[in-house]
């Protein structure tokens, strides 16, 4: 059985018009991918399928339990009521409280966040609630990450934290989708053009 993950003949439809077409992409264990292409090419709709919030497509997709679980980390991501704390302890539940809080702590300090932990996520700008999106969905540990704009609204210190922070995670493949080339990284990503 393969160990990456195969899409081939991906169409997505909406009210009769293709929002989203590939013909070919396969993804290896590790791999870091920069998915670009213009505003509506469908690169946000191709995180959708991958994750598993879009099924309704015609094609072959398929994802080995290797990559699970899935992180996603939407273009607008939604932060809920309360902390940043709270938010990065949100879907935990389960999980030692003590473990969980370090994890928080280490990953807010590794994304330059950890100033905010007391601060309404109400209160955030853009770029921080990116960062804070990501730290909440890192603490799950997900073997494939995938991004969407990642790198909108951020400062440059913000920016230089979230590099440093995805070139630290190995074992995580990630897919980066993005209108525009990446800012300059400490990795190289495999770039795929979605048209």
């Amino acid at each position: 059985m393969s160990q990456a993950i195969q899409i081939q003949n991906l169409r997505v439809r909406r009210k009769e018009k293709c929002i989203c077409q590939l013909d070919k992409l396969t993804i290896s264990k590790g791999e870091r991918i920069s998915v670009q292409g213009l505003n509506g090419s469908g690169k946000s709709t191709l995180l959708r399928v991958i994750s598993g919030l879009e099924s309704n497509y015609n094609g072959e997709v398929s994802i080995p339990d290797s990559f699970q679980p899935i992180g996603f980390v939407q273009q607008n991501p939604f932060l809920f009521r309360g902390t940043v704390l709270s938010n990065l302890m949100y879907g935990t539940r389960g999980r030692s409280l003590t473990k969980v809080s370090k994890l928080a702590n280490t990953i807010a300090d590794k994304l330059d966040i950890a100033d905010l932990l007391e601060r309404r996520a109400s209160n955030l700008s853009g770029g921080e609630r990116r960062r804070v999106a990501l730290a909440r969905t890192m603490i799950l540990s997900p073997s494939l990450l995938l991004l969407d704009e990642p790198f909108a609204d951020m400062d440059q210190q913000g920016l230089d934290a979230t590099c440093q922070y995805l070139n630290s995670l190995h074992d995580t493949t990630i897919l980066i989708a993005t209108p525009n080339p990446l800012p300059e990284l400490p990795f190289t990503p495999r770039l795929f053009t979605i048209k």
